[in-house]
């Protein structure tokens, strides 16, 4: 009995030490608030008089604040366009680089729209090549802080789907077409 509390205590110190824990429970939360403190020009917030349409891109302007109806009036604005769902810390295989999407849309003339996860001042403050402006989820639209409920919120307003769980979503002048997590599926 003494040696399997002696190897049980190895093993919980084994994976105490080898495991690290940064603190964060990014993809989880939204971050709003971290990142506006933290980093308090990059979100905009657009009064009613601007149509989040008409913002290009620029080195000024970041992330622009918005919810699923106004992105909807935008992509309808397309005969064709996707809808990137980007997390910025994200490592795996099916998370591409934003300007490598933008040069497979230029290619097939698909019009492009990055919408953030989850807010990260760090990974969003830096330049990219992409024609129109990053998009953050309105947290305070939505009245949620988990960003399984205001992503899950913002899909229903923007597609009129439920239960989409993959990074794309195809649209063809704002009609839901299909979902996808492989870029090959376009």
């Amino acid at each position: 009995m003494k040696n399997r509390s002696k190897v049980l205590l190895v093993f919980i110190l084994v994976l105490i030490s080898s495991c690290k824990i940064d603190g964060t429970f990014q993809g989880l939360y939204s971050y709003y608030n971290k990142t506006k403190n933290e980093t308090p020009n990059l979100l905009i917030r657009l009064d009613d008089s601007v149509s989040i349409c008409d913002i290009a891109y620029s080195d000024s302007l970041k992330i622009v604040i918005t919810n699923g109806i106004e992105l909807k009036n935008c992509v309808k604005l397309y005969e064709n366009s996707i809808v990137y769902f980007w997390s910025p810390r994200c490592k795996s295989k099916l998370c591409y680089s934003l300007e490598l999407l933008q040069n497979i849309c230029n290619e097939k003339s698909i019009e492009l729209f990055i919408v953030a996860e989850y807010y990260d001042g760090q990974f969003m403050k830096k330049y990219y090549n992409i024609k129109k402006p990053i998009f953050g989820i309105d947290t305070k639209y939505y009245k949620s802080n988990k960003t399984s409920k205001y992503i899950s919120l913002f899909i229903y307003d923007l597609a009129s789907k439920r239960d989409i769980s993959q990074n794309f979503i195809f649209l063809e002048k704002g009609i839901f077409v299909k979902s996808f997590s492989d870029i090959k599926e376009l």
